[in-house]
């Protein structure tokens, strides 16, 4: 038992320290967006550009490919063999790259149709919806090759190799800084180097990931043809192939809802004024950054570990895992939303706040933030939750989940956004995602995948009831880091220093207040609190 929750314990760190890196990198391609081009139309039209492909990364990296390829091949190579398993590899590669470069070259053909979808308030801006449809049409390309890029990382999560996948990112960020440098204010498409600059970093991120499966030597290249077992029982991978391709599409719909939640916080943007679209873009990439390095973290490692554990029926081993994983990532993710609410301004003002990116557009973008903030800690345990009915093979209940809130996310986003404008957008979805995440909450109780609430302050009592006393431990700190913060703010700006330098000086003594109330308290989960003690113990 405790070896398995080692082995996902180790991929989650693993995994989150090179998103880690990948987020920081992403924060500094953002930080030359917003100076070389602002946070007004030409951004805008950039961000919309890239939004298509980079909804299809999200589905297929942390989404329906995962949710429908990897419990399958998960199962093939513990109970089959390896054969079963490449030979059901190869066959799924070759047919999602053949279908994504087929889906690429018509959406080409209905650029113009796609980009009115897109963003439907410049529909009467000839010239700007020409030259949007001129960058998308160059940045689908990508489409297909992070596409590919996915399936395999899959492939390298499931060896144990987390980091591979995980640095891919890492590659996009560096190639589009690099094309910053040649933007020209002269130029017909301001953005255009950024759009081929994505599409470079696409054949680079294949280059490389191939490059490491085959160094790492993943695979196994077996003649399945000379294995006796594979030739008795060949028909069974084309089982399995065709059953991947059924729940791709509900996995698609109920894995992806926050992205599809986002690219209709994109839609409904566009039909207010130019710039909106920039400030929920900028905003949602600070409030993303928890959920990318822990809620991606968690996501795409419990997945794995929980395809193990329902492909050996381990239910305690199961539920022990989604617990863990719910409180880990309150541990992070509250102590964030305090910090994005409280000092929102301060962050977007060091940031972004240079260039063409002004006072104006950072309060916009504050307001932004605020509202995505209070959705921060359920974004997380969202893709905690969704492993939980993925790693069985179940993709029906995300899609209806994910249908439901993406009405309401309509509804609400229409509503708000009358009285709060884009921070109205962002606000609803926060509030979609907490009704989500109390949804899943709900049915994995009721379905004995989680142990059921029981009052107890054990600590190795892993059920919902210390799920709830935790959040409560956790506020209770991240409210003494806040205080810490505020009066330390207060006492450097009298001083009158430099707002980065404030910035810093605050970020360090918030960390350092809130491991060192946790240690005391001893509120750090035992697995994660082992994890490190050991690793570090190893390197001493």
């Amino acid at each position: 038992m405790k070896d398995k929750t080692s082995f996902f314990i180790r991929g989650f760190t693993q995994s989150a320290f090179f998103i880690f890196i990948s987020r920081i990198s992403g924060f500094l391609r953002d930080i030359f967006i917003a100076a070389f081009l602002g946070a007004g139309i030409f951004s805008d039209m950039f961000i919309i550009a890239f939004k298509l492909p980079n909804l299809f990364r999200r589905i297929t990296a942390e989404g329906a490919l995962t949710s429908a390829f990897l419990p399958i091949y998960s199962k093939l190579k513990e109970h089959y063999s390896d054969v079963f398993a490449f030979v059901y590899f190869k066959q799924i590669l070759y047919r999602i790259a053949i279908t994504l470069f087929v889906i690429m070259a018509l959406l080409q053909i209905i650029m113009p149709f796609i980009v009115f979808l897109l963003a439907p308030g410049f529909a009467d801006n000839k010239e700007v919806t020409s030259q949007i449809t001129t960058l998308t049409r160059i940045t689908i390309i990508f489409m297909p090759l992070i596409s590919i890029v996915s399936l395999i990382g899959i492939a390298t999560n499931v060896s144990g190799r987390f980091w591979i996948l995980a640095f891919t990112p890492i590659i996009l960020n560096i190639f589009i800084i690099i094309s910053c440098f040649f933007v020209n204010d002269y130029s017909t498409i301001k953005s255009l180097p950024l759009a081929i600059a994505t599409v470079l970093a696409g054949v680079v991120q294949v280059v490389f990931i191939t490059t490491m499966t085959i160094k790492l030597k993943i695979f196994k290249f077996y003649d399945f043809n000379k294995d006796d077992d594979y030739k008795k029982n060949n028909n069974y991978v084309k089982v399995k192939i065709n059953e991947t391709w059924r729940k791709f599409i509900p996995a698609a719909f109920g894995g992806g809802i926050l992205q599809i939640n986002l690219l209709v916080d994109t839609i409904l943007a566009s039909l207010l004024s130019f710039g909106s679209i920039s400030y929920l873009y900028f905003a949602d990439r600070i409030a993303q950054l928890p959920l990318g390095i822990i809620g991606i973290a968690l996501g795409t490692t419990l997945l794995v570990s929980l395809s193990k554990s329902n492909a050996n029926r381990d239910a305690t081993q199961f539920s022990k895992e989604i617990i863990i994983s719910l409180k880990i990532g309150l541990f992070f993710s509250i102590p964030a939303t305090s910090v994005f609410i409280n000092f929102s301004d301060l962050l977007i003002k060091v940031l972004f706040e240079r260039g063409e990116f002004s006072l104006q557009e950072t309060v916009h973008t504050s307001h932004a933030l605020i509202a995505y903030a209070c959705g921060v800690p359920a974004f997380i345990m969202l893709k905690t939750c969704q492993p939980a009915f993925l790693a069985e093979g179940n993709t029906k209940t995300p899609m209806l989940i994910g249908f439901v809130l993406l009405i309401l996310n309509i509804v609400l986003s229409l509503s708000l956004m009358i009285f709060l404008e884009h921070a109205g957008i962002a606000l609803a979805t926060s509030i979609v995602s907490w009704i989500g995440t109390i949804i899943y909450i709900i049915l994995l109780v009721k379905n004995g995948k989680v142990t059921k609430p029981k009052f107890s302050l054990k600590e190795e009592d892993l059920n919902l009831f210390s799920v709830i006393s935790y959040a409560l431990k956790i506020i209770f700190i991240s409210c003494l880091m806040i205080i810490s913060m505020k009066i330390a703010k207060f006492i450097l700006e009298i001083n009158n220093l430099d707002e980065t330098f404030v910035l810093i000086i605050l970020c360090i003594l918030g960390f350092i207040m809130y491991i060192l109330t946790s240690k005391k308290f001893k509120y750090i989960p035992q697995e994660l609190y082992d994890s490190i003690s050991l690793k570090f113990k190893k390197e001493k």
